[in-house]
């Protein structure tokens, strides 16, 4: 899953040259046009010029700092995350994330994966009603995501799932994989990633730690979390390094992602809820039309892409 992996982080000063934001008042304007000093530019042409600047810009792509007030703000976050999801999964009655939204919403959600498809929207109501919470310097990213695994039982799925000496080559962003130990049903793996959004490409190493749940012959559960994230400078060169944790460019700083599986007569159905903790959006990209929704999408987009990795690859998999 992924954070915001465009994010570039501004200092006050401006960045030049100046981007603003036109909206037409004309009947029938959409506002589909950037200004660019004095040319108007089409929104999607807009915001690839904009990304460009922020790439290559200095002033743009000095690193940011994981602040402690952030990592208890994410600490507080994590532990109203955690209550909510252990309460759902043990309800009794209900289990999936689908489970807890209207019948008609529900109805949508299963169409669309009987049909082949992702769902993925934005997580909703972690934070208590009433609850004083705030984080400055850094965003959390909180999505989750289903889909349906056809013609598998779930005592073939999960083995798939807990064989990570071979993730890489079936998940698109994992280029390394190894099982670093097992312990019951508990698992410690390494995973190097390479993300990457228009011009942006970002590699980590990563150790993470994944405790599966067996709730009954049609229920599981599963949370894992990364205890390490390294950014790599010059990767893929002999002078490859790892960056101070907290010390890079902060497109990824914490990950956390809670599974849920459910055994149908039509397969598996997965749903994935992933939390992670990045830099926050500066105020000169909040302000442009558009744009802050186009980067939001980065952690939207990494989650698709898991789920869809798992229905693609597990049917076809075979325990070793």
């Amino acid at each position: 899953m992924m954070p915001l992996a465009l994010l570039h982080q501004s200092p006050s000063r401006p960045i030049s040259p100046v981007w603003s934001s036109r909206r037409e008042r004309s009947k029938g304007s959409h506002g589909n046009e950037f200004t660019f000093g004095r040319e108007r530019l089409p929104r999607f042409r807009g915001v690839c010029l904009f990304i460009a600047l922020l790439s290559v810009s200095p002033a743009v792509a000095s690193a940011a700092r994981l602040t402690p007030e952030a990592i208890n703000a994410w600490d507080k976050y994590l532990e109203w995350a955690d209550k909510k999801v252990e309460r759902e999964i043990t309800d009794g009655t209900r289990f999936l994330i689908q489970d807890y939204l209207s019948s008609q919403e529900k109805g949508n959600v299963l169409r669309r994966l009987k049909a082949g498809e992702v769902v993925a929207q934005r997580m909703k109501g972690v934070i208590p009603s009433g609850a004083d919470f705030d984080i400055h310097d850094a965003a959390i990213h909180h999505w989750w995501g289903s889909i349906l695994v056809p013609q598998v039982r779930l005592e073939d799925l999960l083995p798939f799932l807990q064989d990570y000496d071979h993730h890489a080559g079936r998940f698109l962003e994992v280029e390394k994989s190894r099982l670093l130990s097992k312990d019951g049903e508990n698992y410690k793996f390494s995973f190097r990633l390479k993300r990457s959004k228009a011009v942006v490409t970002v590699y980590y190493n990563t150790e993470q730690e994944c405790a599966y749940r067996i709730h009954n012959s049609h229920h599981a559960s599963s949370r894992s979390r990364a205890t390490k994230i390294a950014e790599l400078e010059n990767p893929g060169t002999p002078g490859e390094r790892e960056l101070p944790p907290g010390e890079d460019r902060g497109f990824l700083w914490r990950l956390v992602s809670w599974w849920r599986f459910q055994q149908t007569d039509d397969g598996v159905i997965v749903e994935c809820e992933s939390a992670s903790l990045s830099r926050g959006i500066p105020f000169l990209i909040s302000m442009v039309p558009g744009l802050r929704g186009y980067l939001e999408s980065v952690p939207r987009e990494s989650l698709e892409n898991t789920l869809t990795s798992i229905r693609h690859h597990a049917p076809a998999w075979k325990k070793p």
